[in-house]
């Protein structure tokens, strides 16, 4: 597997948004991956916790099961800015995660997505946030 390669317009550290910094975490990389983030922004640390919440989390899943199991713990261990990479096979099954299966999975958490990427032929990711919420319909009355 070649990650980054001619199709990627920037090198794939920036493609994931990854900046000085900050700390990621990757889990469950498929082989070659991990070389392809190198060199990391400066300052940018691998990591499989934070105190304050991971900034950038880069998770492959295989199983639709796998997804919705891990799903929910990897939005409670997120920075408060932080995002969620969700990498999926790019060949559909059975039971593989699809782009929409990602959504709605991800939105039962309280998260939306607001990129996609191919990461190689075999993998495509879609990146996940903290949904915004919707503005206010009627301003508070103040009382006295």
């Amino acid at each position: 597997m070649s990650f980054g390669g001619p199709h990627l317009l920037a090198p794939l550290p920036s493609m994931l948004g990854l900046r000085p910094g900050m700390r990621v975490s990757v889990q469950s990389p498929p082989p070659g991956f991990l070389e392809k983030l190198v060199p990391l922004p400066e300052g940018c640390a691998l990591v499989d916790s934070a105190p304050t919440g991971i900034d950038v989390t880069i998770c492959f899943v295989q199983r639709k099961t796998e997804l919705v199991e891990r799903l929910p713990r990897l939005a409670h261990h997120m920075a408060v800015t932080g995002r969620v990479w969700v990498c999926f096979p790019t060949a559909e099954t059975a039971h593989t995660p699809t782009e929409d299966f990602v959504r709605l999975a991800a939105l039962e958490v309280g998260l939306a997505d607001d990129k996609k990427l191919m990461l190689d032929p075999a993998w495509t990711g879609l990146r996940l946030s903290w949904r915004p919420r919707g503005p206010r319909l009627e301003k508070p009355r103040a009382q006295a």
